[in-house]
């Protein structure tokens, strides 16, 4: 039997280094098994991965321009280019590329799109017959975690004390943080991102969940723990 056609690819990860990098470490892996990949990147990041393209033969950046936001610094593209308290700025901004990604993805037309914190990407493959799948390059335990003391709070912001004890259900000290690892991330739920302003950071796994995913499912432990 022959083995199956390659497929193309569309890679589009959230602004960030530390997401770039494993959406193109992840690409290199698919191109060693002969797929092709096209990655969205903000223009002018291209440089700063470009060594890490092991396959550029099958590896096709595409450049993204990061819309202007007031507020911005305007050759601010990736969270690194700007300080913890305007992120919410890139996470808007990002949003803001849906008009441009629309027209993009007709003209290379990927069999399926790997994405990140983009609530708005499914509708949008869904609508030109492109499957859509969300890469979360967090650790699944600490998705599972954040993700469950999230829905359990029901709107309010976490404090220490909420993030201090696992939520119910979840493997018993699995996860331990420090006291200033419980400051910051307390402190990350109360700063708003995003179109609508959504509330709440993507790092802490709480975007609006794609159409017919309201729920996930994860395994941490050897054990499903529903966010």
């Amino acid at each position: 039997m022959d083995p199956p056609p390659p497929l193309h690819m569309a890679m589009f990860p959230w602004f960030a280094m530390g997401h770039l990098t494993p959406y193109l470490h992840l690409s290199n892996k698919f191109a060693i098994r002969g797929h092709k990949i096209s990655f969205f990147i903000p223009k002018n990041t291209i440089n700063k991965l470009q060594h890490l393209n092991l396959h550029p033969n099958l590896i096709t950046f595409v450049p993204i321009t990061v819309p202007h936001v007031n507020g911005l610094p305007h050759d601010a593209e990736t969270t690194s280019d700007v300080p913890f308290s305007l992120v919410p700025l890139i996470a808007t901004a990002m949003d803001q590329t849906e008009k441009d990604i629309e027209p993009l993805l007709k003209k290379i037309k990927p069999q399926i799109v790997f994405f990140d914190f983009q609530y708005w990407l499914p509708n949008l493959t869904k609508n030109l017959g492109i499957k859509s799948l969300q890469y979360i390059i967090l650790s699944p335990i600490s998705t599972a975690y954040l993700g469950c003391l999230q829905k359990l709070s029901q709107g309010r912001d976490l404090t220490e004390v909420d993030l201090m004890k696992p939520p119910s259900g979840f493997p018993d000290s699995c996860i331990k943080f420090h006291s200033h690892e419980l400051r910051f991330l307390a402190s990350t739920t109360k700063i708003k991102r995003g179109r609508d302003e959504v509330e709440h950071l993507p790092s802490l796994r709480t975007v609006i969940p794609p159409p017919a995913s309201c729920t996930s499912r994860l395994c941490c432990h050897r054990r499903w723990v529903e966010v």
